[in-house]
This record gives C-alpha cells, sequence and structure tokens, in this order.
C-alpha cells in the first residue's frame, strides 16, 4: 500500500471514531434520515399486523356460526313475513277501494257486509255476514262482490240471525238457482250450483238451454233478471263446456267470483219505490139496526 493511501484510511478512521464518540448531533442526524426512510415500510408492516390480528380476533367456532346462522335466517324468515302481510294489506285496499268506486257508480241501494263466519263442511254451501235486519236485510236479499265495472253474483240471503248478522246461501249450492242468459244471446235458462260437503269447489250448470245455443268456450254468462229476485246483469261466470242431450242442452260455467276468498261484499236491499203501497181497507158505514116500535 502506498504512502498515500494509507494516510487517507487513517484519515477515514479517525472521522469516523471521531463522529461516533465526540458528535452526538451527527448520529442522531443520521438515525433521523434512516427513520425517516424506513417509517413507510414500518406502517406498513404495522398495519398487516394489526389485520392479521383483527381477522384472528374475528374467527368464530362452529357452534357459533350456527347460531349466527341460525339468527340471520330468523330475520330472513321475519322480513319475508312483513312483506307478505304488506302485500295483503296492499291487496285488500285496492280490493276495498274498486268496491267504493262500484259503489258510487251503482245505481242500486247497498249495504256493505264482512264475513265473519264459514264451516268448513258447509264452505261452498253457506256463510255468516255481519249485517242483519237493522240494515234492512231480508230472506233472498241478493248479495253481490264488485269485480271492477261489473259485479259477480255471490248468493243470497237465506236467514236473518239478528239484528247484526245474516247467513248468506252461496250460488254453488244447488238450491240458489238463477235465470241467465248468454252473453250477447237470448238464450236462457236456470244456473245452480251443486251440494257438496268436500272443499272442491263444484261446478256451476246453466240448464234448459236450446239445442241450437251457440256456448263456446269463454262466453259470459249473465243474470236475466227473470223472476225479479236477482238483478240482471250480474256476472255469473263463463263457459267451460256445452252438453247437447235429446230435448235441450246444458253448459258448464266456471264461477265468476273466488268463493275462496270472499271477505268484503254487498247486499242489495230492495228498492222502496218498486214495493207495493200497502193502504188500509175504507171504513164501510154500519146502517143502524132499525128499532121496531112496541
Amino acid at each position: 500500500m502506498s504512502r498515500l493511501n494509507l494516510i487517507f484510511l487513517i484519515t477515514f478512521i479517525g472521522l469516523l471514531i471521531w463522529v461516533t464518540l465526540f458528535n452526538p448531533g451527527a448520529v442522531s442526524t443520521i438515525q433521523r434520515g434512516a427513520q425517516v426512510a424506513m417509517s413507510p415500510f414500518m406502517r406498513a408492516s404495522n398495519g398487516i399486523d394489526t389485520a392479521v390480528a383483527e381477522l384472528g380476533g374475528e374467527a368464530l367456532g362452529p357452534a357459533q356460526l350456527r347460531e349466527r346462522l341460525s339468527q340471520v335466517e330468523q330475520e330472513r324468515d321475519r322480513l319475508k313475513l312483513e312483506v307478505i302481510q304488506l302485500d295483503e294489506i296492499l291487496k285488500e285496499n285496492n280490493e276495498l277501494r274498486r268496491a267504493l268506486q262500484y259503489r258510487e257508480k251503482s245505481l242500486l241501494s247497498l249495504v256493505a257486509a264482512r264475513v265473519v263466519s264459514r264451516k268448513p263442511a258447509q264452505w261452498y254451501q253457506t256463510l255468516v255476514i255481519d249485517k242483519g235486519s237493522s240494515e234492512g236485510l231480508a230472506v233472498d236479499s241478493p248479495v253481490i262482490l264488485p269485480l271492477g265495472e261489473e259485479a259477480g253474483l255471490v248468493g243470497k240471503v237465506s236467514e236473518v240471525l239478528g239484528p247484526h248478522s245474516a247467513v248468506v246461501l252461496l250460488l254453488t249450492d244447488e238450491m240458489c238457482q238463477v235465470s241467465a242468459k248468454l252473453e250477447n244471446s237470448q238464450e236462457q235458462g236456470i244456473l245452480s250450483g251443486q251440494r257438496g260437503a268436500t272443499r272442491a269447489l263444484p261446478d256451476l250448470h246453466l240448464r234448459y238451454l236450446s239445442k241450437e245455443a251457440d256456448a263456446k268456450p269463454g262466453t259470459k254468462v249473465y243474470s236475466s233478471g227473470a223472476g225479479e229476485l236477482f238483478p240482471a246483469g250480474l256476472v255469473l261466470g263463463e263457459v267451460v263446456r256445452l252438453s247437447i242431450g235429446v230435448i235441450d242442452a246444458e253448459v258448464i260455467v266456471k264461477p265468476a267470483v273466488n268463493f275462496d276468498e270472499l271477505v268484503d261484499l254487498f247486499v242489495i236491499l230492495p228498492n222502496p219505490s218498486t214495493e207495493p203501497e200497502v193502504t188500509a181497507p175504507e171504513a164501510t158505514a154500519i146502517p143502524p139496526k132499525p128499532v121496531s116500535a112496541r
């Protein structure tokens, strides 16, 4: 090694010893510079450590996972039930709105009624409503259900139980017979249901049509108004099929009313103007009995 290189080496070692031992400020400056240079890497490392620690802290065992899953399923079922209830309320409100609109436009005298009870064994025969004699109901008062611009026939009052209770005989019962006609036709017959104790919806039968009756599937059937018990123009149903017999024809009719979902109905009251006036009999003068002279 040359003398010059040896002098430089000795000088460098001396400066290093001086900086380390006799100049603490320089050492602090060097340390701060190193910390500033390394701080981004240190923060990143600390963030990773924290995330790993949190992840480890949230780890759940099988029992806890099952419990959490059960809670989520219960919340899901609760929300589903609320949605169903809201849909039912919306449907009921829409039906009531349509019913009120029909009542405002109708020329009939109507009383709103609600179904209060039904017997499973007589599901398609009778039901009980919350209106009675106090509201003017009488036996044979027609009961209808608004269907948009039209109204479907539900049946008729068969018994008035009290001031606020009455029994309705449904159209699906064989004892509820209606004079009916085909849409856009002069063909008329008698429509009735059939008695049965099951929950299966009975067919409606339109009998006594002529053999030439034009009753295509889908043709609507209305009340004709003959007999003056049911008003004309009430929707009874639509044709399903036609059977031609030896003398006449018979039609199977699908009811226009959904008899499984009857809740709010209207009862048609008799029009006072059509009722015959009852006049008191005139008093007849009774001539005095002649008194015989004695």
